[in-house]
C-alpha cells in the first residue's frame, strides 16, 4: 500500500474520533447536570486517576501508557470545560 491509502485511513479514524470525542463530551454535559443539581464538584481527581488508570492499562503499543495517560489527560482537560 502506498502513503495515499495509508492517509486515507487514518483520515476516516480521525473522524471517527472526533465522532467519539463529541459523544463522550456530550455525556459529561449530562453528568455536569446532575452534579449541578447535587452541588457536587466538576473536579473528581480520584475518578480521573481511576480512568486514566484504566485506560493506561489497555494500551497494546506502539503508544505507551504514559502517551495514553497524556492523550486523556488532556481529552478530561477540555471535557470539563463542557461539563460546567
Amino acid at each position: 500500500m502506498d502513503i495515499f491509502h495509508w492517509r486515507k485511513k487514518i483520515d476516516a479514524l480521525e473522524d471517527e474520533i472526533v465522532v467519539l470525542l463529541n459523544q463522550r463530551a456530550s455525556y459529561a454535559v449530562e453528568i455536569g447536570k446532575i452534579k449541578q443539581e447535587q452541588g457536587i464538584p466538576v473536579l473528581d481527581s480520584s475518578r480521573e486517576e481511576e480512568i486514566l488508570a484504566r485506560v493506561a492499562s489497555k494500551t497494546k503499543g506502539p503508544f505507551s501508557s504514559d502517551s495514553i495517560r497524556a492523550i486523556f489527560k488532556a481529552i478530561m482537560v477540555e471535557t470539563r470545560k463542557v461539563e460546567d
